[in-house]
């Protein structure tokens, strides 16, 4: 039996989409899904509220919440978007990566959501807070979650490159693009702009780089799961 097939040769593209479409669906993505079920739950509170109250967007009745709402929106912090593009490109991010759950203990998954969750919106706000002129700032979104799975996926495969699945293959690519985005917007941000630095974007990633770096294969795990998503095919 095969396990979760390195790329070892270029192949057709239906049969590498194929392996692709059934590793995906044989991976453990349950808390992820979760998330990205209650961040969509939200956003349509949120479209539901802007045309009931007659704000003229998403991010304006968003903002009011921040200003009117009490401590009790800052909760909401990780879950609120500020329009279609934002949630979608973030919900998109969460669907491609949501396969990396898999690597991790339920446990030590938890830990890692929470981790980035905080570490991105404490550096986003940090980052308002010291450059921003406005005096009221509020950083919301998911999205430093997308960017903590997409550099453990980048630090992970290059560690394992020799192993890599057609899955995590792409996870890989798209924490290559992320991790240059994010090097490319403190390139054009300092010195001159600090506030234009999204410090969630970039703790996001910092996180998942740091846990790629040390992570280690849970014996007997990995190549169980590995194996069901070969027995998928």
């Amino acid at each position: 039996m095969q396990s979760d097939r390195a790329v070892d040769a270029p192949d057709d593209l239906p049969a590498f989409l194929g392996r692709l479409r059934d590793q995906y669906r044989a991976a453990h993505t349950g808390t992820t899904l979760t998330l990205v079920a209650l961040t969509s739950a939200v956003f349509l509170l949120q479209l539901v509220g802007t045309a009931l109250t007659g704000a003229d967007s998403v991010r304006q009745l968003t903002a009011y919440l921040f200003l009117e709402g009490g401590d009790a929106v800052y909760l909401l912090s990780l879950f609120l978007h500020r329009g279609p593009l934002h949630f979608l490109s973030n919900v998109l991010v969460l669907l491609v990566l949501a396969p990396q759950e898999r690597h991790f203990s339920p446990g030590g998954y938890w830990t890692f959501v929470a981790t980035a969750a905080v570490a991105s919106l404490a550096t986003g706000y940090a980052v308002l807070l010291a450059y921003s002129p406005q005096p009221n700032v509020a950083f919301y979104g998911i999205s430093g979650l997308g960017y903590a799975l997409a550099g453990f996926a980048l630090a992970r495969g290059v560690r394992f490159r020799d192993g890599l699945s057609e899955l995590d293959l792409v996870a890989a690519a798209v924490g290559v693009t992320s991790t240059v985005a994010v090097a490319a917007n403190l390139l054009v941000s300092l010195p001159d702009a600090p506030v234009a630095v999204n410090g969630g974007h970039l703790a996001g990633v910092v996180v998942g780089l740091a846990t790629g770096a040390v992570w280690r294969r849970r014996s007997g795990v990995d190549a169980a799961a590995e194996s069901s998503a070969d027995d998928a095919q």
